[in-house]
């Protein structure tokens, strides 16, 4: 297991993705949205994912010198063409003009077509969050299919996230983000770095077997909705709303399955923000007024764990799996790139 500081494996990043063709306002944007995400304690959506990135630029599916764009927009709406950027860049892009359109006129929706891989969509949502915007994210099948429908045989769907946050002026930001999956694709990659099995009714391998070693994942296996029949109604929504919806077959030269939707409104679209703080201050009271039941210290809001894991890690640095780094460093040699001697300095 390897430690390094925030910092530190920021500039590995940076360095990477500088390396493979990104200009640096991008390996930027790339570094402190994987970074973000360990420090949430996500490890899921860190650097396991740069052997990934890589070979995607390597493949033609991600193009380091692009740049996102809007087709056409409203007052109140967008659609952006990613050009397949790096999902983080287009993330961010599509992000912040939600924001702007939302700040100004109240609300907006955006449909984000051509992205790749963004990662973990409370960094976007809580983006916004953070200048008063609430923010509601999905992303149906971008990759290939991994999650059979409930009642299913055979993989259709992929993680189909969803993700929302709310500001919080006085603490974290309320933020749920969550796969629709029994568990998502990227912890899986994480429990088979760290030799570790996954939770009972998640996977089943591929011959429709329940699993809970990784490597079955890998070997044809596919996860299950979580919840059953209530997360496949929402994977089916996420679908629905990121590819029908968004118009990811009706552009010119956008591909299908490449959809992303995301809605903002400004939190204080309905009152002043300071009476929208004073009743969220009021409805969060009311949760940690509530007795912690057995084996609990207290009562969590959605966004919590990942701050108070933010915090520590922060203090204490990142630990990466050693079969991670040395991935990555395999990976990062093919751009040129020795990680270990950024982490010597």
């Amino acid at each position: 297991m390897k430690q390094l500081p925030a910092s530190d494996l920021n500039q590995v990043v940076q360095t990477i993705f500088t390396a493979a063709g990104a200009n640096p306002i991008d390996a930027q944007q790339i570094a402190d949205i994987l970074v973000d995400n360990h420090l949430a304690g996500h490890d899921s959506h860190g650097i396991l994912r740069i052997p990934e990135y890589l070979q995607s630029i390597k493949d033609g599916e991600i193009d380091p010198s692009a740049n996102p764009e809007i087709l056409q927009e409203t007052p109140t709406s967008a659609v952006v063409k990613g050009n397949w950027s790096f999902g983080q860049v287009v993330g961010n892009f599509a992000t912040d003009i939600a924001i702007k359109k939302a700040l100004e006129v109240g609300v907006c929706a955006v449909s984000v077509v051509q992205a790749a891989h963004t990662g973990r969509l409370a960094v976007f949502t809580e983006r916004a969050a953070a200048q008063g915007v609430v923010m509601f994210m999905t992303i149906g099948t971008v990759d290939r299919p991994m999650t059979a429908p409930y009642g299913g045989a055979a993989p259709l769907l992929g993680t189909n996230p969803i993700a929302i946050s709310l500001p919080n002026q006085e603490g974290p930001h309320v933020t749920l983000d969550f796969a629709t999956s029994a568990i998502a694709a990227g912890k899986i990659k994480v429990a088979k770095a760290k030799h570790e099995a996954l939770p009972p009714n998640c996977l089943v391998d591929k011959n429709g077997n329940p699993s809970t070693d990784p490597n079955d994942f890998f070997d044809g296996g596919f996860m299950l909705p979580f919840g059953g029949h209530k997360g496949y109604a929402l994977a089916v929504m996420a679908e629905l709303m990121s590819g029908p919806l968004v118009g990811s077959e009706y552009f010119p030269g956008v591909t299908q399955r490449s959809g992303i939707f995301i809605f903002a409104l400004k939190a204080s679209l309905f009152q002043p923000m300071e009476q929208y703080n004073q009743a969220l201050q009021k409805s969060i009271k009311k949760f940690k007024a509530i007795p912690p039941a057995k084996g609990f210290d207290e009562v969590l809001l959605p966004g919590e764990p990942e701050a108070k894991t933010h915090q520590k890690r922060i203090q204490e640095g990142i630990q990466i799996p050693q079969d991670t780094w040395n991935a990555v460093k395999k990976a990062a040699m093919t751009v040129g790139v020795d990680i270990d001697a950024i982490t010597r300095n």
